[in-house]
């Protein structure tokens, strides 16, 4: 018995499912990232640019609204001393605080001017830009325990799990240099994550979504990666820790260190995408370069951001709006790069994550387009305006937000041309499979043709459609493309499989801990439970399409509705068998019984007529007297018994499911009627069409219309004293006609009663038949009897 899907069990199975390791990972990467957030509000921050001329510092731009436009600095100024220390000999040791005020001696007009200035914060600049990447980071950190969950031993979402903490981790993009054991730790937590994040997906690019050959040969290659960058840590989180105390005499050798670090990291995105590179080129399925492709496409955008930073080193190091040049464009690349990669990975899998993951991209590219477009504009208005205001800034938001929801259909399309989804109308798709359906009663054709149906659906390149025989064992009703189980008759599949189809819900092979061997063979991407009174029936098995194109969550929706159709399909095909098969049991005991009856009391009577005809032939007394009485019962007795084996005969002749059609009832009464007319002496003419359709008649059709025939024929014998009887067989369409007359003394149809039962007779059975009877006759003009019976249904 299933447990009760409350919320509480299902957390208590997330807890069982999701290791220890991975909670720890989260926490870990939540709690610096939680750092970072505290000490960027305490690491002061200069919004104003500078450019260096002739020796001179000269601010170049004064952020609109920010401290220096507040205390009056002025673009064009020249800085002369911070805090009366000439700046010349400023060596800017972090000296300053969040909060302080700094008093600064500036020249400007050939006037020297005193201005103090309040130092603000890196968070209090752009608060709403630092809380969004926080919330956007903890919901990857907790959104990666989902991902762990639902394919808890996959290898590949493991790495990609690791990954995306490391990440979350590694977008602060900056170090915190402050002689703080906080931040001497969320520094060291960025470096070491930023040092083993480009060997994790060296890792994931050498088995996904294949082992490549060089992994096969070289296993102890992500090692070597792991453990270069574990042991480079050692110095650079030294070099961290000694700048942290004193800038300006260990700051060069950190930046060699630093510089170190970026070329290592760099090292192993090249290699990574050299590994994409090298299974898209070495893959011989086409659903394998789709998925690779997809890979590469995001891996560019998440490489090509550090890859820079790598060359142009010195010049990011000197610029001072340097999150909006590196934080920025490496956190929407990389989350441009997440996106492809669960799209690689998990859309033949997580179904009922599709709709999320689509609507994720979505969002990511609503902020990809908005922000590059602002950070574009304001770039625009800096060059060719003299600075910025509120207006300004609202305005160029505004404009961002306009070019977004323009392009945002485009946008759209491309999601779902990298989705591959197909729209068609799910109600008509199953309305047309039913109709094709209809009428298809026995097992074996039905098989079959629900598989033709739903290959029109789908053009499946594999496909298999398995019914339960016995415990773990299902036989194979049908199949597509199965070269490797051409010739076997059945499969078997285990426990894991057997709890996957109880649940009712389209599962994708990939999700079994254990897969059963036929699925190797045959590539399935999709299995499809049949229950019956929930519990397992069957399962179909899909492959891939030949288009290579994904399933969609339209897709899932239909082929679980037609799943339910399959059941009522061969639920009703299955009645129609056990309907089948107890007409064939009839059929055999009719023709028991009409054989039985043939050989014991037909070979009974018989002998009764032949030994009451001998005993009726006595010899004359020796007066020449006649024979006696007791000869003239015998021949009775004769008579009787021949009379009896006629009716036998018939009742043998209607029992035998041999004779269930129209040719042989107008066959039987032919020879019948002209034997029976022959023993009193009466001529018997009979007309049928040269040919009679072959149309199956039931055992009561054959011997109602037969009786009725019979009626007509032995009322013109014992009353009509005719010398000819004619019948006439005509068919019109799917109405059979037949007219029996004869040439004898006729009656008057006036008179009531005339005619006695025979009449009443004829009427009930031709009417029992769903047809008509009608009669003519005139005294001395004999009488004419016309049947019209339906046949063929």
């Amino acid at each position: 018995m299933q447990s009760n899907p409350t919320p509480l069990n299902a957390f208590k199975r997330f807890i069982r499912t999701v290791p220890i390791w991975a909670f720890v990972l989260v926490v870990f990467a939540i709690t610096v990232n939680s750092v970072y957030l505290y000490f960027k509000y305490q690491i002061p921050e200069d919004t104003s640019t500078y450019r260096y001329e002739n020796g001179q510092v000269i601010y170049d731009y004064i952020e609109p609204g920010g401290e220096d436009e507040k205390a009056g600095i002025k673009s064009g100024d020249i800085l002369l001393s911070i805090n009366s220390v000439p700046i010349e000999t400023w060596d800017n040791n972090n000296a300053f605080h969040a909060g302080d005020s700094v008093d600064l001696k500036l020249l400007r007009d050939h006037r020297q001017l005193d201005i103090r200035v309040k130092m603000t914060t890196l968070a209090s600049n752009a608060p709403g830009f630092y809380w969004s990447v926080y919330f956007i980071m903890l919901f990857f950190n907790i959104a990666g325990l989902y991902i762990l969950f639902k394919k808890p031993s996959d290898k590949t979402v493991k790495l990609f799990f690791v990954y995306l903490q490391l990440f979350s981790v590694t977008v602060n993009a900056v170090s915190l240099i402050l002689p703080s054991l906080g931040s001497i730790f969320a520094t060291w937590a960025f470096q070491i994550s930023s040092l083993l994040m480009g060997p994790v997906l060296v890792h994931f690019h050498l088995i996904f979504p294949k082992p490549v050959k060089i992994y096969r040969r070289i296993k102890a290659l992500p090692k070597l990666l792991y453990l270069i960058g574990a042991l480079y840590f050692i110095p650079y989180a030294a070099g961290c820790y000694l700048i942290s105390f004193n800038l300006a005499r260990y700051y060069s050798l950190y930046l060699v260190l630093d510089r170190i670090a970026l070329t290592w990291i760099s090292l192993n995105f090249f290699i990574a995408l050299a590994m994409a590179i090298l299974q898209f080129v070495t893959a011989r399925d086409t659903l394998t370069r789709n998925q690779v492709r997809i890979v590469i496409i995001g891996s560019f955008f998440g490489f090509i951001t550090p890859m820079s930073y790598a060359f142009i080193y010195n010049y990011i190091e000197s610029y001072n709006d340097y999150e909006n040049l590196v934080m920025v464009p490496h956190g929407i690349g990389s989350m441009i790069m997440i996106a492809c990669l669960l799209i690689a990975i998990f859309r033949y899998r997580i179904w009922d994550s599709e709709i999320f993951i689509r609507k994720a991209l979505l969002y990511i590219g609503a902020t990809t387009i908005i922000t590059l477009s602002y950070l574009l504009l304001i770039y625009l208005v800096q060059q060719f305006s003299p600075g910025e205001t509120n207006v300004t800034r609202f305005l160029i938001l505004a404009i961002s937000v306009i070019i977004f929801l323009v392009l945002r259909d485009t946008l759209q399309r491309l999601i779902d041309r990298l989705f591959h989804r197909e729209s068609y109308d799910s109600a008509t798709v199953v309305s047309n499979f039913e109709e094709k359906m209809a009428g298809i009663y026995r097992i074996e054709d039905l098989g079959s043709k629900i598989v033709q149906g739903l290959d029109e659906i789908f053009h499946f390149r594999t496909f298999m459609m398995n019914l339960k025989e016995d415990g773990m064992k299902y036989e194979i009703v049908s199949a597509l493309g199965m070269d490797g189980l051409d010739h076997q008759k059945e499969i078997e599949i285990n426990e894991e499989f057997e709890k996957k189809l109880a649940r009712s819900m389209v599962f994708s092979p990939g999700e079994l801990d254990i897969k059963p061997s036929f699925l190797e063979k045959t590539g399935g991407e999709l299995v499809v439970p049949l229950l019956k009174e929930d519990k397992p029936y069957g399962f179909l098995m899909c492959g891939p399409k030949k288009s290579e194109k994904a399933y969609s969550m339209q897709d899932i929706r239909v082929l679980s509705l037609i799943a339910k159709r399959v059941i009522a399909l061969f639920h009703t095909a299955n009645l129609y068998q056990k309907d089948l098969d107890r007409q064939l049991m009839l059929e055999r005991e009719r023709a028991r019984i009409s054989q039985d009856m043939h050989d014991d009391i037909g070979a009974g009577l018989t002998k009764i007529a032949m030994l009451s005809e001998s005993g009726a032939v006595e010899p004359l007394a020796v007066n020449g007297e006649p024979r006696t009485a007791n000869g003239e019962r015998m021949q009775k007795v004769a008579f009787t018994a021949r009379d009896m084996i006629n009716r036998l005969n018939v009742i043998v002749w209607a029992l035998n499911p041999r004779y269930d059609n129209l040719d042989s009832l107008v066959s039987y009464a032919r020879r019948y009627f002209g034997e029976y007319l022959e023993n009193f002496g009466i001529r018997f003419r009979m007309e049928v069409p040269d040919e009679i359709p072959d149309i199956p008649v039931t055992p009561d059709f054959r011997r109602n219309a037969f009786y009725a025939w019979q009626e007509a024929i032995h009322n013109a014998v014992k009353h009509g004293a005719c010398s000819e009887v004619k019948i006439e067989v005509t068919m019109n369409g799917k109405t059979m006609q037949v007219i029996i007359t004869d040439n004898g003394k006729g009656f008057d149809q006036a008179r009531p009663g005339s005619g006695g039962n025979g009449l009443l007779n004829m009427k009930k059975r031709a009417e029992d038949l769903g047809g008509s009877f009608e009669i003519q006759s005139e005294v001395g003009k004999g009488t004419r009897v016309e049947f019209r019976i339906p046949v063929g249904g």
